[in-house]
């Protein structure tokens, strides 16, 4: 897992958070909820990560939640952070960080970082936008949200 602090870079890390970002569940519960308040703006960032192997940012906004949250298509079943938040925030650093790029073939600019995981019975993915460096979405199959199992020792 990568390391995450705010005020020094370990060496041995392949990724960290955007400056001012630590791994804080109840920090990013905050900034969440703000997001789907509408008290943020939707390009405001959520997480963000700098990949120290190749220089790579990618920052998760609120207009992802907001979709992952089915604000846009409320018919469509949501990928929901808040089912156990301090996994998630493991479960998205270890695909960010690790995941194997697969490009997406219906939106070419895409790719999805995927992490398999109980074998390769389970997947968590995140689609990253490669022109912005943003993050579309994240979403585990085929159990819904399971960011416990993404993170569950083998």
């Amino acid at each position: 897992m990568a390391a995450l602090t705010t005020l020094a870079i370990a060496g041995a890390a392949s990724a960290d958070p955007a400056p001012g970002f630590e791994f804080d569940p109840v920090a990013l519960e905050q900034r969440l909820d703000d997001c789907l308040s509408y008290v943020s703006a939707p390009d405001a960032i959520l997480m963000g990560w700098i990949n120290l192997r190749n220089g790579q940012q990618r920052q998760w906004r609120c207009s992802s939640l907001r979709h992952m949250m089915r604000h846009d298509e409320p018919e469509r079943p949501v990928h929901d952070p808040f089912v156990g938040l301090g996994d998630f925030m493991r479960c998205v650093d270890e695909v960010v960080s690790y995941g194997f790029p697969r490009k997406n073939t219906g939106v070419p600019w895409n790719v999805a970082l995927i992490k398999q995981y109980q074998g390769t019975s389970s997947r968590a993915i995140v689609t990253v936008n490669e022109l912005t460096g943003d993050i579309v979405t994240i979403y585990t199959e085929p159990r819904p949200d399971d960011w416990a199992g993404c993170v569950a020792p083998l």
